[in-house]
C-alpha cells in the first residue's frame, strides 16, 4: 500500500474512533457514575414518590436536536403547584382523575437533583431499565448533562456498580 493509501486509511480510522456519540452524563458530587448515549428521539422518566403525600411522580425527557428536553410531568391528582403556566405546556386529564402537564419542552441539560431516601426511590428509566439513584446515592446531590464521547469511549459506557 502507498505511503498516501495508508495515511487516508489511519486518518479515516482515527475520525471515525473520535466520532463525537452524544450521551447524558450523570455525576454524584462530581463524581461520574454513568453515561447513558442517546439517540434522536430518545424518552427517559425520571420517577419518585413525593417526600410529603407519597404521590408518584413521573417526569418524561426526549432526546431532540442535540438537546435533552423535559416534555411532560405525570401525577395521580391534581395538586396545589400544578396547572397552566402561559407558554408552558397544557393541563390535560388521564384515567383514574390523574392529571399530566404535556408540551412543555424546555431545554433539561445541567439539571442538579437532591436525591431522596431510598424509600423516596428517585429512579432513572432508560430503554426498560431502572437505574434507582436513591438506593445508591441517597441524600446526594445529582447532576445531569448532555455530552458527546469519542465512538471509542462510547462503546465502554461509564456506569457505577451499584446502578
Amino acid at each position: 500500500m502507498r505511503r498516501p493509501a495508508l495515511a487516508a486509511v489511519v486518518l479515516g480510522v482515527g475520525l471515525l474512533l473520535s466520532w463525537p456519540v452524544p450521551g447524558l452524563l450523570l455525576r454524584v458530587d462530581g463524581r461520574p457514575v454513568a453515561w447513558l448515549r442517546l439517540r434522536d428521539g430518545e424518552r427517559l422518566e425520571l420517577t419518585w414518590l413525593h417526600s410529603v403525600s407519597g404521590i408518584p411522580v413521573r417526569e418524561v425527557f426526549r432526546y431532540r436536536g442535540g438537546r435533552l428536553l423535559f416534555t411532560a410531568t405525570h401525577n395521580p391528582w391534581f395538586a396545589a403547584g400544578l396547572g397552566e403556566v402561559p407558554g408552558r405546556g397544557r393541563v390535560v386529564a388521564e384515567a383514574g382523575h390523574a392529571v399530566a402537564i404535556v408540551g412543555i419542552d424546555e431545554p433539561a441539560g445541567g439539571i442538579v437533583f437532591r436525591l431522596g431516601a431510598p424509600d423516596i426511590d428517585h429512579t432513572l428509566w432508560y430503554r426498560g431499565r431502572a437505574y434507582r439513584l436513591s438506593r445508591c446515592f441517597p441524600h446526594r446531590r445529582l447532576t445531569w448533562q448532555p455530552v458527546r464521547r469519542p465512538w471509542l469511549l462510547a462503546l465502554f459506557p461509564t456506569k457505577d456498580p451499584c446502578l
